[in-house]
């Protein structure tokens, strides 16, 4: 009786956890700069982490000029609960944004901002 009562044990320890952590991610860790540009944070630089949710956010902040046509201002950096990858635009300004997670640091600024 005590071999097949510690066998039960055995077994729902190993299978516990299992069930209880399935489907958990793991958080990300995103960067936060509220006025990016030209390869540096200017305002605002830190981290946030999201545990759940849709994650880190790169939203890209275009200008419109008659000369020079579609430029890039700035970038934020944050993290966000209801981030949708989108290009949005209303007269000479343009938002592109961008959305990842899953890997820490995923929205460092690569570069993207092109018009």
């Amino acid at each position: 009786m005590d071999k097949l009562l510690l066998l039960l044990l055995l077994l729902l320890l190993g299978v516990f956890p299992a069930v209880f952590f399935q489907g958990v991610a793991p958080a990300t860790v995103c960067m936060v700069c509220s006025n990016f540009k030209r390869g540096h944070c200017l305002r605002g630089k830190s981290n946030c982490t999201m545990e759940q949710g849709p994650g880190c956010r790169t939203r890209d902040f275009f200008i419109f000029t008659d000369r020079d046509g579609w430029k890039l201002n700035h970038t934020e950096l944050d993290c966000s609960d209801r981030c949708i990858s989108s290009h949005w635009h209303y007269e000479a300004l343009k938002i592109s944004t961008f959305c990842c997670k899953g890997q820490d640091f995923c929205n460092r600024y690569q570069g993207k901002g092109q018009g």
